[in-house]
């Protein structure tokens, strides 16, 4: 009995020296499964997000699982095969350092999968099998799982299985059809919860830190606005740094000329990768080269810039410090989602604070994954994989990505909405307008110096208070006036992809034109400014309010820039001779009725000409 709580104490004490908490509590909650009747568990984790400490510890509590007499034994002391899914001798070993505190585990890989079983095991066959990176789930693809699968069902019926991701889309996806889950396993689903440190996609979303790349703009080779300011970024970049650049492995040796070109020496220039067209072998960097490289420029102040190809991704981690180092990636992938979440991107993620390292990737893939993870993490509890096909097909419709990975693709999924739209032919003219600024940072501004208008000084407190709620200010997506006593006021919330498109809609054009036009007496009908959508009428308003703001988020998961940030702050306030602030608040008040544009509407309408106009945009 002393001799087992000596062995339980030394895995107790290495599970807590070399993980952490929430690691230890995704390895419990799927440790859990297992003792509730499942066989398989799904576990989502982001990327970088710890998923070799939820390994370690998983493998610990398997350990911790066995009688007295067992866990005393050395012939039953391995017990836990891990499996690398991709063919990389790099990643294998690897994985073996990160999981070197856990003595019961041997690391494999799918190719050498029946030899590890016969060689390793010897003494008793694996009671918990853990692979890594589950990105294929279709029965395509599910050849790769047929022999871990074979084995369960007919050799080995008492053993688990713990699937591990960023990505288990594809899984999941299949999970209700042709899986590799197999129904009798009883899947399972753990969202992995990290902690407040972390810092991933999600997080550079809302922070943003990405930057959009279409199929006009992805390849680095051309030149472009994008790339001009990618490449301006790196130069104005104070002291030691890095960035990474993905390009197709045919142009590695064109992306270097161009950066030579653009000023920069040969030797902050580093191509990773192996055997590549127009690349001598001598001109190639391995990882830790180029890691060993960054710790020599950062004594100089120096910055580098890392060139690679398409299958760079997985398992490559750059460690803490070279991610707070990041000045910036570029990500030519327009593809599947996780091709991308798990390049570049994916490599910057983790426990750190750079919330100004930018990315240029696919923005439509990041939204998707962005979206799905928010999904995966509300059925984390209720254990629901019904419907989750459609609502994937939607997803990938949605942010239009042909699907998950190399496993998955999905088909066009199209939704219709109808939107039906009241007589608004009454007409308004307008009464004028005022701008103030938002003053977020003060509770009880006195704005009278501005207006003595009960109604537009109403409006600005109403507005306010949107921003102040739930000890706000802060960014928001979604805004809106809510309730019966403030739907006399209408509001546009400005953010960053509504506010300069370089078109005559957008807000700021919008804006300058209406006021302009107002300034210089010209008649502006109301319901041109207030521009009802469904379910609303002009003559319901009294007045209309563009809020230009830092703090206002766009939907749009694919918007080029998603919120305003502070020269388009200084920009506004500078046109409309306001003081500098972090929001701005431009309020058209609602003027006299106008029965003869009325009566012309009302007529036009009647023709059938109405209908036909009525639903052009004013913002």
């Amino acid at each position: 009995m002393e001799n087992a709580n000596k062995h339980r104490e030394l895995v107790q004490n290495s599970m807590q020296e070399l993980t952490f908490a929430h690691q230890r509590i995704a390895a419990d909650k799927a440790f859990s499964k297992f003792q509730n009747g499942s066989r398989a568990v799904v576990i989502a984790a982001e990327m970088q997000s710890g998923k070799s400490g939820i390994s370690l510890a998983l493998s610990g509590l398997q350990r911790l699982s066995l009688p007295d007499d067992k866990i005393c034994s050395r012939k039953y002391l391995k017990d836990t095969l891990y499996l690398v899914t991709m063919a990389d001798i790099a990643l294998q070993e690897q994985a073996k350092q990160d999981l070197a505190g856990s003595k019961n585990v041997i690391v494999s890989n799918f190719t050498n999968f029946e030899h590890c079983l016969r060689a390793s095991f010897k003494h008793q066959p694996p009671k918990l099998i853990i692979i890594d990176e589950c990105h294929y789930g279709s029965s395509n693809n599910s050849v790769r799982y047929d022999g871990i699968f074979n084995y369960l069902e007919k050799e080995n019926t008492d053993c688990k299985v713990a699937f591990i991701s960023a990505t288990p889309f594809s899984a999941l996806y299949a999970a209700g059809a042709d899986s590799i889950l197999r129904h009798s396993f009883n899947t399972s689903l753990v969202f992995h919860k990290t902690s407040s440190d972390y810092h991933g996609i999600r997080q550079m979303h809302r922070n943003n830190q990405i930057i959009k790349l279409d199929e006009d703009f992805r390849d680095f080779c051309e030149e472009s606005l994008l790339r001009s300011r990618f490449i301006r970024q790196i130069r104005e970049h104070s002291g030691s740094g890095w960035s990474l650049i993905r390009v197709p492995s045919s142009q590695a040796r064109l992306a270097k000329d161009i950066l030579v070109a653009q000023g920069f020496e040969a030797e902050q220039i580093h191509i990773i990768g192996q055997k590549l067209v127009g690349v001598e072998d001598s001109e190639l960097s391995s990882i830790e080269d180029f890691k060993r490289d960054f710790e020599v420029a950062q004594l100089f102040d120096d910055k580098l810039i890392a060139i690679t190809v398409a299958g760079f991704r997985a398992g490559v981690n750059f460690g803490q410090d070279m991610k707070q180092s990041l000045i910036n990636t570029w990500d030519s992938t327009i593809a599947n989602i996780a091709a991308v979440v798990q390049a570049n991107i994916g490599r910057s993620c983790g426990y750190h604070n750079n919330s100004t390292a930018k990315h240029y990737t696919n923005l439509d893939a990041i939204g998707a994954y962005s979206e799905l993870l928010e999904h995966l993490e509300s059925r984390d509890e209720s254990q629901e994989f019904e419907g989750l096909q459609d609502l994937f097909e939607q997803v990938c419709d949605k942010y239009n990505v042909r699907g998950f990975d190399r496993g998955i693709e999905v088909s066009p999924f199209r939704q219709v909405k109808e939107t039906k739209k009241l007589d608004d032919t009454k007409t308004y003219l307008t009464k004028g307008f005022i701008v103030v600024p938002g003053k977020l940072a003060e509770l009880d501004f006195d704005y009278s110096a501005y207006t003595q208008d009960p109604e537009l000084l109403e409006a600005i407190t109403l507005i306010r208070q949107e921003y102040l709620q739930d000890d706000g200010p802060y960014r928001k997506k979604g805004r809106a006036m809510r309730g019966n006593h403030q739907n006399w006021v209408k509001a546009q919330w400005v953010n960053g992809a509504t506010y300069d498109d370089n078109t005559a809609s957008c807000a700021k054009s919008r804006s300058i034109s209406l006021t302009s036009k107002i300034n210089n007496g010209e008649e502006i009908e109301f319901n041109q400014i207030v521009n009802p959508g469904g379910g609303e009428k002009t003559e319901d308003k009294r007045v209309m309010a563009s809020v230009f703001s830092i703090y206002n988020l766009s939907g749009q998961m694919d918007a080029y820039k998603r919120a305003m940030d502070d020269d388009d702050m200084r920009e506004i306030c500078r046109i409309f001779n306001v003081e500098e602030d972090n929001t701005l608040i431009l309020i058209y008040q609602r003027g006299n009725f106008s029965q003869s544009l009325s009566d012309h509407k009302a007529l036009a309408e009647d023709k059938g000409q109405y209908g036909r106009i009525r639903h052009k945009s004013v913002f």
